[in-house]
């Protein structure tokens, strides 16, 4: 993965399918279970879950191409 739109496109392949599983389905029960305040705040959680898990991903393809070089 040296080549950095590879590890964009693994990115963009993530990025889907991790949201389809937290704003389809977890986004879903938050919304379907709860609402005014707690909602908005369980709803900015899972952004911030999200935001963290694909940061994380990127510093592993980014530690997996400082290793290979």
């Amino acid at each position: 993965m040296n080549v950095p739109t590879d590890r964009l496109l693994i990115m963009l392949i993530v990025a889907t399918g991790f949201s389809v599983l937290v704003a389809g389905w977890a986004g879903g029960l938050v919304n379907a279970e709860t609402g005014g305040w707690e909602e908005i705040g369980l709803v900015v959680g899972l952004g911030i879950v999200f935001l963290a898990v694909l940061l994380g991903i990127w510093r592993v393809f980014s530690g997996i191409d400082e290793n290979s070089s």
